[in-house]
């Protein structure tokens, strides 16, 4: 969520080529309970979950089109699907990565005669301090699943939403 850090990261990375960007960030909001608004919660949640990306992205983005096959995959999350909402809740936190997958489904599009693929990822309900102990996936089983994700695949796949399984997820 910090534009000086992204700077510093991206002017160290320089003007190679980049491959691959995965953008991981990811926070509930819930740890910063008490006295903080409402307000103030969900505009930190989308600071870090769905801006930290962007920033991220933007700042290598000629790093990304300078090479036919360059990749950003968003780790979002099932919450962050509209369609599958059928009991509310995490407000802030489904909004955070509803935008994100947005923000990957345009950049898909809007790269695409330069070679860029761009996908968005659920890595499953993890058990992690985020997810908890009652998880369906440990961590080993959501990276396997996404590793197989990212190295299969195609530029057909670009703007899709996908589980950590390869299945596609309903935006």
């Amino acid at each position: 969520a910090d534009e000086a850090s992204v700077d510093a990261f991206a002017e160290a990375v320089g003007e190679g080529p980049v491959a691959l960007l995965v953008n991981n960030a990811g926070v509930s909001g819930r740890q910063w309970g008490g006295k903080v608004s409402y307000a103030e919660l969900c505009k930190r949640v989308m600071e870090v979950n769905t801006f930290g990306p962007m920033r991220v992205t933007e700042a290598l983005l000629p790093n990304l089109t300078a090479k036919e096959g360059g990749a950003v995959v968003n780790v979002s999350s099932r919450l962050g699907s509209i369609a599958s909402n059928t009991v509310g809740k995490y407000s802030g936190y489904r909004e955070s990565k509803a935008a994100l997958n947005m923000y990957s489904r345009s950049l898909a599009f809007d790269h695409a005669d330069e070679g860029l693929l761009a996908i968005c990822v659920s890595p499953g309900w993890v058990k992690t301090d985020m997810g908890g102990p009652d998880a369906d996936l440990t961590p080993e089983q959501s990276i396997t699943g996404l590793r197989k994700v990212i190295e299969g695949l195609t530029p057909e796949q670009s703007g899709l939403f996908l589980n950590h399984d390869g299945t596609v997820l309903e935006w």
